[in-house]
């Protein structure tokens, strides 16, 4: 250009490179001097800047973050269900299942009871699988059995059975006796008689 050769960058490198280029053997102590001074800035530059971003970051997630569950001895809570629904979308299903109530709060797992089944054996699911109850509402019964559907959604959520000093409950099976058939053929109900006159 304009009867020049033209400069370029990668040239001024090359060359800034080269003049500061110490070949001699005398020299080599300043230059490993000079070396490690300047490895030694850049890792300490590097450590800062990985420490900012990494404060940076923590406070972003925090600030988006849930915040932990804070459940307490005697609080009603729902457990997520996992099993799918046959022929229904997840949008349309109900996520959390039944209420249990909170009987031991060891973080992160909580040791659970079923409400509509209180004999049933006390499970220990972790705090992730749970959501605390504000509604009112609960069984209309409570049952002497553990819901087939509760027992599915403990196992799906690997709930761990807990003996517990007054909440384990046997179920004593009923053995049904059979009614024994009369020895006697006759009828004994009452029937009106009518008597003519």
């Amino acid at each position: 250009m304009y009867g020049r050769d033209p400069i370029f960058n990668i040239d001024l490198l090359i060359k800034h490179d080269l003049q500061r280029h110490i070949p001699s053997d005398e020299d080599a102590g300043v230059y490993v001097e000079n070396l490690v001074s300047t490895l030694h800035a850049a890792w300490r530059s590097a450590a800062a800047f990985n420490e900012r971003q990494s404060r940076k970051f923590k406070q972003q997630y925090d600030r988006s973050h849930l915040q932990p569950l804070e459940v307490k001895v005697g609080d009603r809570v729902f457990l997520r269900d996992f099993i799918p629904k046959l022929g229904l979308s997840q949008k349309l299903v109900n996520p959390w299942l039944g209420q249990f109530r909170v009987i031991v709060v060891d973080p992160p797992h909580l040791i659970i009871t079923s409400i509509s089944s209180p004999q049933s054996t006390p499970k220990k699911v972790h705090m992730n699988q749970v959501k605390k109850c504000f509604e009112l509402t609960g069984p209309v019964f409570t049952s002497p059995w553990s819901p087939e559907q509760e027992t599915q959604e403990l196992a799906a959520a690997n709930a761990v059975d807990s003996d517990m000093c007054g909440y384990r409950h046997e179920v004593v099976q009923q053995i049904e006796q059979p009614v024994s058939e009369s020895s006697h053929s006759y009828n004994t109900r009452f029937r009106s008689r009518r008597t003519s006159i």
